[in-house]
């Protein structure tokens, strides 16, 4: 699938999309599969610097580890769900089972990534998450404008 997709989401066209990890090695894999011009990669190891970005940054996509240093992903979504333009979450994990899926699912998660990950896999969720929260922002504009 073609990860060459362009959006007004950064000024340079990119998608802009938050890694919130605490191991740098799953960051750098992420980073990797998530290749610029594209994606406009912001990565935070905790839930307080990846609040400080969100607070600073319009982000589309946050990809976030089942656990981290000062939160975990329901935290997080928490948070997001606050905000006015909230980006989708996905949610990874080695240990991705239904029951994981299912409540990242009912608590208004976009989707889990199993890890290790694949890239084909990492690519098609971030972009359909990206056109996803595209498609909400469109319609809350559209709905403004009534």
């Amino acid at each position: 699938m073609d990860s060459h997709i362009h959006v007004a989401a950064t000024a340079e066209g990119a998608i802009s999309i938050l890694v919130v990890c605490p191991l740098d090695s799953r960051r750098n894999e992420l980073r990797n599969i998530l290749t610029p011009p594209q994606w406009e990669i912001r990565e935070a190891a905790t839930y307080g610097e990846a609040v400080g970005i969100l607070d600073n940054r319009r982000i589309a996509v946050t990809i976030c580890d089942t656990e981290i240093a000062d939160g975990n992903w329901q935290v997080l979504l928490a948070n997001l769900q606050n905000r006015s333009h909230p980006p989708n979450l996905i949610v990874s994990s080695r240990l991705a089972d239904e029951r994981l899926w299912a409540e990242v699912l009912n608590l208004g998660g976009y989707d889990v990534l199993v890890q290790p990950f694949d890239r084909g896999e990492v690519l098609r969720v971030a972009r359909m998450a990206w056109m996803a929260w595209r498609q909400e922002r469109q319609s809350r504009t559209a709905a403004a404008s009534c």
